[in-house]
C-alpha cells in the first residue's frame, strides 16, 4: 500500500488534499490529487488539457491563465467513441483534429478502479489517526491494501445527536488501483502528452461547479451529472464534498428501454429520447418509465445521505449536466418527484473565451464539459 496524509486549506470551502507516489518509477513526475485542490494555474500563459474520457464520447478542454487572474477557455472539443477501436488511436486523432496548443494534460479516475467512501470516527488528534487509518481502511475496501495508493481527508467536526461535545469526526477515504493509474500513464505516452495530474471523475466535477457558481459556497446543494452509462449524484454543504454515489443508469439504457419498450430502432429510440416535445403518448409513456428506475435511485440515494447525516443541512437546489438533462421532460418529473427545485449550469461562465471559442459553438458542448473542466483548472 501506498500511503500518503494530505493537507488542507483552512477553509472549510476550499478543502484539498495531493498525493505523491514517489515508489512508483513510472509516476515519479505525477501528482495523483483528491479533493478540492482549487488552484489554478499560476504563470501568465499556462495552458493545461483536461482531458475527459467517457462511457460514449470522449471530451476536452484547454485553459489558460491570463493577466490579473482571468481564466481563458482556450479550446473545447467532444467526439463519440467508436466501439471495438483502439482508444489511444481515437485519441490521437482527436486531439490532433482539435489542435490544442498544450502538451500538459490533467485526466481523473472514475469507475471500479477507485472507491470513495465517507466514514465518521471517534475524534482524534490528527497523527493518531494517521497512524490508524493505515490499519482501519482495509474493512472499506474491496481491493487488497497492497493494490491501491490511499488518500484521506479529515472534512469536519461534527456532533453526535443527542450529545452536544464534538466528538466524531467525518472523512473522506479514497483508494485508487496502482493498475488504473499505469492505465492513465501509459495511455498520456501513447498519444504524445504529459500527464500532469490524475484526480477523480466527482471532485473534477465539483471543482468546476463551485468555480461557475461561486454565490452558492454557503448554501447545501446537490449535483446530477446524466452521462451516457451511469448517472452521478454528489451533495456539496458549504463547499465541502460530504456524498457521492454513481448510480448504473445513463442515456444509453433509456435509449434500450425505449427501443424495446416501442419496438424501434435504436436511432428511431434515441430521436423519440431527444423529443422535446414527445408530443406522441406512448412516446412520453416510453421516457417516463424508462425514467422511474432512474428516479427511485435518486430519491433512494438522497434519502440514505439524510439518514447517515441527521444534522445535515437539507438541499436547498439540485444542479443538473449530461446529456439526459437537455430533456425537458427529465428536468419536470425529477422536480416533482424530489420536490426540489431544479437548475441546469454552464461551467463556462466565469471565463473568457479565447479567440477559437465562440458562444455559439460552445453552448450546445456546455453539458459535458464539467469534468473536463474541473480537470483544466487543476495545476499541482
Amino acid at each position: 500500500m501506498e500511503f500518503h496524509p494530505c493537507f488542507a486549506i483552512l477553509n472549510r470551502a476550499f478543502l484539498y488534499m495531493a498525493i505523491r507516489i514517489p515508489n512508483l518509477s513510472k509516476l515519479a513526475s505525477i501528482e495523483v490529487s483528491s479533493f478540492f485542490k482549487k488552484t489554478p494555474p499560476k504563470t501568465q500563459g499556462e495552458r493545461k488539457v483536461g482531458l475527459n474520457i467517457g462511457h460514449g464520447a470522449i471530451t476536452a478542454c484547454e485553459v489558460s491563465f491570463g493577466a490579473q487572474h482571468q481564466l481563458i477557455l482556450e479550446q473545447c472539443a467532444r467526439k463519440e467513441i467508436v466501439k471495438d477501436k483502439p482508444i489511444a488511436s481515437q485519441l490521437k486523432d482527436f486531439l490532433h483534429e482539435s489542435k490544442f496548443q498544450s502538451k500538459q494534460v490533467n485526466m481523473s479516475l472514475k469507475g471500479h478502479g477507485v472507491v470513495v467512501r465517507f466514514l465518521s470516527f471517534p475524534k482524534m488528534n490528527r497523527s493518531d489517526f494517521a497512524s490508524s487509518i493505515q490499519f482501519e481502511a482495509e474493512k472499506y475496501l474491496p481491493f487488497s491494501l497492497s493494490e491501491v495508493v490511499l488518500d484521506y481527508q479529515i472534512i469536519e467536526d461534527i456532533a453526535v445527536p443527542p450529545k452536544t461535545d464534538l466528538n466524531t469526526m467525518k472523512v473522506i477515504l479514497v483508494a485508487a488501483r496502482k493498475t488504473e493509474i499505469d492505465k492513465l500513464v501509459n495511455l498520456a505516452q501513447e498519444i504524445g502528452f504529459k500527464l500532469n495530474v490524475i484526480d477523480v471523475d466527482v471532485f473534477a466535477y465539483v471543482n468546476a461547479f463551485e468555480h461557475s457558481n461561486p454565490e452558492v459556497k454557503n448554501q447545501s446543494v446537490a449535483l446530477i451529472d446524466f452521462g451516457a452509462g451511469d448517472t452521478t449524484l454528489a451533495v456539496v454543504d458549504k463547499g465541502a464534498l460530504v456524498f457521492s454515489r454513481d448510480i448504473a443508469f445513463g442515456g444509453d439504457d433509456l435509449t434500450e428501454m425505449i427501443h424495446r419498450k416501442l419496438n424501434v430502432p435504436v436511432e428511431e429510440a434515441l430521436k423519440i429520447q431527444l423529443d422535446q416535445n414527445l408530443s406522441q403518448p406512448e412516446h412520453k409513456i416510453a421516457v417516463e418509465e424508462g425514467l422511474s428506475r432512474l428516479f427511485q435511485e435518486l430519491r433512494s440515494s438522497l434519502n440514505f445521505y439524510y439518514n447517515q447525516n441527521q444534522t445535515a443541512t437539507p438541499v436547498e437546489t439540485i444542479y443538473v449536466s449530461g446529456g439526459l438533462s437537455q430533456l425537458g421532460v427529465l428536468l419536470e418529473l425529477l422536480e416533482k418527484q424530489i420536490e426540489t427545485p431544479i437548475k441546469k449550469w454552464d461551467p463556462t461562465s466565469q471565463f473568457t473565451l479565447g479567440e477559437k471559442v465562440s458562444r455559439e459553438t460552445l453552448d450546445p458542448l456546455t453539458p459535458y464539459l464539467p469534468v473536463c473542466i474541473g480537470l483544466a483548472i487543476r495545476s499541482k
